[in-house]
């Protein structure tokens, strides 16, 4: 029996791991309930083909691909995911080529690959019908282009320019919290191409760089950035710490707790904390290391990841301090969470070339080695945390699925068509209401600060609307699995107090 080719297994294992990332993108997309984003992106500009309205919500090159979606496949949860989906499998495309660019060794390719399409943070939004996973995608699709243009010889230097700055401007379009970061690729880009110009006008190459992409997002995003009305960028971060803590945190968020009884979720829990320092400490130390036995001089391939790496760090940089000083003398707040989800594959790759770099000294080989098992560490932590059933910066409305199928049940069977609720899920339950089309309930709508008392049903927070459910005596018939609501019925009304199992 011939044996198998090492090489050939770790190829296979690589795009195997590509394909389910991919694959459990749509599982998600069928399985997970429609956010209050979600819904209200649909409700306000899609179903009303108000494409183009100017507000925060409404991320434009994502919602234009939703509205041919449902309007080609109907209002399904997988049509209304669907670019998102698109821009997932993009984005694990684009990580794929650039991990077998930067290096051929497996043991790197291979966490590197996990951490730049596994990182639960991102994962969410190559899922949520949101524009960042788009923005993602078309933004590191810019930083390839040049990759590629290397690796492959193609395509030609004004090609790449032109598809780079198409790239950027769709980048944009998906989601403006992307401008800052895009504009530092873009000079990251233009230096690239004016160094490699070879006789061509600088101003020719500049325009090259920079006409294509503003024409797509002036073509795109023109009418709403002029009638702009100023709201929705008021909340973020006020310190770089609370923008690195909120990045950090929503990353590492959170270890499947069906894995608590063993001892990787105990090992992974304690290392958790220490990964982040850790990676950073031996990828400076690594930095001065190969820098001193002059590792990134051994080769033009060792020369080329020098210069892709001080790239990237320079990309990074210019972008926080572009934005920090838009922060400090015009107010704007700092990306907090996902307005600044670009930051994560940015610096995931940053440290991937760093782990890449070749070593000749003692001291760097023993660094890489340290590099290598720290980011396998990492990689399995992120594989440890894949979820199934909710997003983590829409938990709370985790349930809506479920709870829409219990009001379902109860409008069949009691004709009960008016719903007491607090909570801000009332666009999800709108949703299935409009999907379902079988049911007679008005339309749901909060009623704050309390609904009347006279509801014979009730959706609410458990935690925040304690009081209203002693001071009415409410029995509670439903909770929710991933969030704290609950459905709370009146104990003499028509449906009868017993509780719904799920």
């Amino acid at each position: 029996m011939k044996p198998v080719d090492r090489r050939v297994f770790q190829e296979w294992l690589l795009i195997l791991t590509a394909l389910f990332a991919i694959v459990w993108a749509v599982i998600r997309a069928c399985v997970q309930s429609i956010t209050m984003d979600e819904a209200d992106t649909y409700a306000w500009f899609v179903a009303t083909s108000n494409v183009w309205y100017p507000f925060s919500n409404n991320h434009i090159l994502n919602t234009l691909l939703m509205w041919v979606s449902t309007h080609a496949f109907g209002p399904s949860v997988i049509a209304i995911r669907a670019p998102a989906l698109l821009g997932a499998t993009f984005y694990v495309g684009i990580c794929y080529f650039l991990c077998r660019s930067i290096t051929e060794r497996f043991s790197i390719r291979l966490p590197v690959f996990i951490c730049l399409t596994y990182n639960p943070f991102i994962f969410d939004y190559m899922v949520a019908a949101r524009g960042y996973g788009l923005a993602n995608a078309f933004l590191l699709a810019a930083i390839a282009v040049p990759v590629w243009h290397r690796v492959k010889s193609r395509p030609s230097l004004r090609q790449s320019c032109v598809l780079a700055s198409l790239a950027l401007g769709l980048s944009f379009a998906a989601n403006y919290s992307f401008a800052f970061a895009g504009l530092a690729v873009f000079f990251a880009i233009t230096a690239w191409a004016i160094r490699r110009r070879a006789g061509e006008p600088v101003l020719h190459i500049v325009g090259l760089c920079a006409l294509p992409g503003l024409f797509v997002a002036l073509l795109l995003c023109g009418y709403p950035m002029m009638h702009w009305w100023g709201y929705g960028y008021d909340i973020g971060a006020h310190s770089l710490r609370e923008m690195r803590q909120s990045l950090v945190q929503s990353s590492l968020y959170q270890l499947d707790p069906r894995f608590r009884a063993t001892g990787w979720y105990q090992a992974m829990s304690f290392l958790r904390p220490l990964l982040p320092p850790l990676l950073v400490v031996l990828c400076l130390s690594q930095i001065v290391a190969t820098r001193l036995d002059g590792s990134w001089r051994e080769d033009t391939h060792a020369r080329w990841l020098g210069r892709f790496a001080a790239a990237l760090a320079a990309i990074v940089t210019v972008y926080v301090v572009m934005h920090w000083l838009a922060f400090r003398f015009y107010r704007l707040p700092l990306p907090l969470g996902r307005a600044g989800i670009f930051l994560l594959p940015l610096c995931t790759l940053l440290g991937g070339l760093i782990v890449a770099s070749p070593a000749r000294s003692p001291v760097s080989q023993w660094l890489r080695r340290s590099l290598i098992t720290v980011s396998l560490c990492l990689a399995f932590y992120l594989l440890l945390c894949l979820r199934l059933s909710y997003f983590k910066e829409y938990q709370w409305d985790a349930d809506a699925k479920e709870v829409y199928s219990v009001l379902a049940r109860y409008n069949h069977e009691y004709g009960v068509t008016d719903v007491g609720m607090f909570d801000l899920c009332f666009p999800s339950l709108n949703y299935y209401r409009v999907l379902s089309k079988r049911e007679t309930f008005r339309e749901f709508h909060p009623e704050p600060p309390n609904p009347p008392a006279d509801k014979s049903i009730y959706v609410m927070s458990r935690v925040n609307q304690r009081s209203f459910i002693e001071k009415e005596k409410l029995i509670i018939v439903y909770r929710g699995r991933f969030s704290d609501t609950v459905i709370a019925v009146k104990p003499n009304g028509p449906i009868p107090p017993t509780m719904i199992d799920h």
